[in-house]
């Protein structure tokens, strides 16, 4: 006897759905394959797509048409749709899904994280061959395990402990290409503004700067200040730092928009950027050519970063193997100077 009989997978039916959700098989049936006619109450029609994505159940029409052919589309799910650098990741993911004969569809990760159950319907009628994760920090592992559990799944930058593939951007070396600069000017008192206190990013980025900062000055005080993605954040941990005995001499922001935050806050207050602090955003964006002292940046390569997760996500579509964590080292990471880093003032006027 084989050993595999009796090691078969159970695959849920139309009738497991109906029966969990307390309903009839034609009404399951019909919920299920989105007839327009049904008539069920709100409620009643979220159980039923609750369960069927609970047990991974799908119709038989669509299992035959995800075997057979693809929708010719994939989703990208974003967060922080308004930030000018995630619009460079979207280029990314639609230029190399166009050119394979795809088209984009985009979603909001903040309005799915609060409720995912269209998404999962959407799924479960084969709409979408797989789906780009590109989503923020503290909420996305519902939004993996939900999609997954349908389609083919990538992530952008985030991590999924390894369940999907991820393409990820060097956080690290761009932590250290910002505060190396900022060291070769002469500073050692160096501040780190970064994100949500556990992103991976912002991890990344901060732990660049300790290496670089540990390795010039080993006495120097390792300085972090958690913020956010924003220049409301960016403005608020600036004015923690102003309410200390004595001002750093730079600062290390790991995003370009919260820099812009700190920026505004220091110049409120009446400090002089750069001659009394020195400011690094990581991240370019037009905006920091633009701002009232314009933003030295660390650029990334966030079009490649968009087009290496349509790449892995193709190439899982094409049944090929695909590495669980595809990191971008070329291009590395770029220093851009303007007008926001100098020396430091007593470095300067000795």
């Amino acid at each position: 006897m084989s050993d595999q009989t009796g090691a078969r997978e159970v695959v849920p039916t139309l009738r497991d759905v109906a029966k969990q959700a307390g309903v009839s098989t034609p009404i399951a049936s019909r919920v299920l394959n989105d007839d327009p006619d049904v008539r069920v109450r709100d409620d009643t029609r979220a159980r039923i797509l609750e369960v069927a994505a609970t047990l991974g159940y799908m119709p038989n029409g669509v299992a035959r048409s995800l075997r057979r052919s693809r929708s010719d589309a994939i989703g990208l799910v974003m967060h922080n749709l308004t930030s000018p650098m995630n619009t460079t990741v979207l280029e990314g993911v639609r230029g190399r899904c166009a050119s394979a004969g795809y088209v984009t569809l985009l979603a909001d990760s903040e309005q799915l994280a609060a409720d995912s159950s269209h998404l999962r319907s959407f799924l479960s009628r084969g709409r979408l061959d797989g789906v780009i994760l590109h989503v923020g920090h503290g909420y996305h592992e519902q939004l993996i395990a939900d999609v997954s559990r349908h389609v083919p799944a990538v992530l952008v930058n985030s991590d999924g402990s390894g369940s999907v593939p991820t393409a990820r951007l060097d956080d690290v070396a761009a932590g250290r290409t910002a505060t190396e600069h900022l060291i070769g000017l002469g500073h050692s008192d160096i501040c780190f503004v970064g994100g949500p206190k556990e992103a991976i990013t912002s991890l990344g980025r901060q732990r660049g700067y300790e290496e670089v900062l540990r390795e010039a000055h080993p006495a120097a005080r390792i300085d972090v200040v958690s913020a956010g993605w924003t220049d409301e954040m960016g403005a608020e941990a600036a004015r923690r730092i102003l309410s200390r005995p004595r001002l750093p001499t730079a600062i290390v922001v790991a995003n370009a928009v919260t820099a812009a935050g700190v920026l505004t806050a220091l110049r409120q207050a009446g400090i002089s950027v750069p001659n009394e602090v020195s400011v690094v955003g990581i991240h370019d964006a037009w905006f920091a050519n633009h701002l009232a002292v314009s933003l030295t940046t660390v650029r990334l390569p966030l079009f490649e970063l968009g087009a290496m997760a349509a790449d892995l996500l193709l190439g899982t579509l094409a049944g090929e193997p695909t590495p669980a964590n595809a990191l971008i080292v070329d291009p590395p990471p770029i220093l851009v100077i303007r007008e926001s880093t100098a020396p430091p003032r007593a470095a300067s006027l000795s």
